[in-house]
């Protein structure tokens, strides 16, 4: 049975399709959502201009994931909770996973290309290699035209 999925999200569109197929799964079974945003103020230093108030970016990252991202839940009506956290994605999602003992854990893919992927590696990719957690990845949608 799942009791406890922990569902990593970053705002993506795909992050937003994995909070949903995680929040549809604990609607049927009853279960809770913790629902994880890492935050990772380093990563946007080149879209931002001096001076950088870290502060603000992690309240507006706070307010987005509960206001926002977290709608599907509200709309559901499922048990969740949410939490920010700091480090890199992947580590930070097993912490949380272990902190709450998760049964899943579920990631959106971000369908990174060829050589991004071999050096900077996919969070569903180190997930799957560093936990003994069950791991869900929600793959990107088929492309438009695309049959199957």
């Amino acid at each position: 049975m799942v009791n406890l999925v922990v569902v990593g999200i970053d705002g993506s569109d795909n992050g937003a399709r994995a909070l949903r197929w995680a929040a549809e799964l604990v609607a049927q079974t009853g279960g809770r959502l913790v629902v994880v945003h890492v935050f990772e103020p380093l990563a946007h230093l080149g879209e931002l201009e001096p001076p950088i108030d870290f502060a603000a970016m992690e309240a507006a990252a706070r307010r987005r994931l509960g206001e926002d991202w977290c709608a599907p839940c509200a709309t559901l009506g499922v048990d969740y909770t949410t939490r920010v956290m700091e480090g890199e994605p992947a580590d930070a999602l097993i912490a949380a996973a272990g902190e709450e003992q998760a049964d899943l854990i579920v990631v959106g893919s971000r369908g990174l290309s060829g050589v991004r992927k071999l050096f900077a590696g996919s969070t569903s990719t180190k997930l799957l290699h560093r936990t003994n957690r069950p791991v869900v990845v929600i793959p990107p949608p088929p492309e438009t035209g695309e049959t199957e």
